[in-house]
């Protein structure tokens, strides 16, 4: 019994060779554009026009004109072929194409200054970055090849790769520093937070030794831990936040680290995709773009710690 969704169809070297010739009106131009002898597209028109049972063109002496039932073919096969030909270029764009969803902070901090270095290696992959103010691991495979959260641990069913641990540390404008000689003194000076719930706080003072602060009920909040730097950075008061992520305003002298000696963690940044989508070529050039980009930067923290013998 024959598969009801089988198509009768005529072979696609013969449809193409009389799509050509019929353009042109000419068997040897034909031949020019499909790079193959005059000979070998007479032959493949012949084999369709028995496979027709109708003739598509008539030979005359010098030249070939088309007949009604060949005047009848060429306009849908134009058509055809230049669908497929539409359709498989989006295909292959989209197969260069990376869109990325990145954790704000992350996303703004560090990988944007970044990306310049992997668009000179891979000129051919376009990357479509998109910043999420949630920085949880939902992602839509639909929209989304890849994803950067942060969290703690990512669940089974996706491919992952731990690409830098959080780092958290207080930051604050150098005139605050003056202020604080220890600790506790972060109870006299405003505090921001980089997230609701004050999760970025609790972590730091635990690693610190210290109870919970009343001053953290109060205080200007931010979704995200970039906006609470830009607020520190301005002078409103002290935050937590990741060392890499500041490391440029504490270069340029914006915040200062008044106890750089106390970090705490809870959680990673990390590179995730679908299963079965990390071996493809524009994926996993990411990756090891990526992974390559998190050892410099460890290497370089490790570097700066190194404190020289007096």
């Amino acid at each position: 019994m024959e598969h009801p969704m089988r198509r009768a169809l005529p072979p696609l070297h013969a449809l193409r060779a009389f799509e050509a010739a019929a353009r042109h009106e000419s068997f040897s131009k034909a031949a020019d554009e499909l790079c193959v002898t005059q000979g070998a597209v007479s032959r493949q028109i012949m084999g369709l026009e028995e496979w027709l049972g109708v003739p598509l063109f008539r030979r005359l002496t010098r030249r070939v004109e088309l007949t009604d039932d060949g005047r009848a073919l060429l306009p849908v096969l134009s058509e055809s072929f230049d669908r497929i030909a539409g359709t498989a270029a989006r295909l292959a764009a989209r197969g260069r194409d990376l869109r990325i969803r990145v954790a704000f902070s992350f996303g703004i901090r560090w990988l944007m200054p970044r990306l310049v270095r992997f668009q000179a290696r891979h000129p051919d992959v376009q990357v479509r970055v998109t910043v999420a103010w949630t920085s949880g691991l939902e992602f839509d495979p639909q929209e989304f090849d890849a994803a950067i959260p942060y969290c703690r641990e990512v669940p089974p069913g996706v491919s992952a790769v731990e690409v830098l641990p959080e780092r958290l540390t207080v930051v604050c404008p150098p005139a605050l520093a003056e202020r604080l000689r220890v600790p506790m003194d972060l109870g006299a000076i405003p505090l921001l937070h980089g997230c609701s719930e004050g999760q970025d706080w609790r972590a730091w003072l635990a690693a610190a030794g210290l109870p919970f602060f009343e001053a953290l009920r109060q205080g200007a909040v931010f979704d995200a831990m970039d906006p609470a730097m830009q607020a520190a950075a301005a002078g409103m008061g002290a935050t937590v936040a990741d060392r890499m992520l500041c490391a440029e305003d504490v270069a340029a002298g914006r915040l200062v680290l008044p106890f750089p000696e106390i970090e705490a963690s809870s959680g990673s940044y990390w590179f995730v995709c679908p299963e079965g989508m990390q071996d493809r070529p524009a994926v996993a050039a990411f990756r090891g773009w990526l992974l390559e980009e998190a050892r410099g930067e460890t290497a370089q923290q490790s570097a700066a710690a190194v404190v020289s013998p007096v």
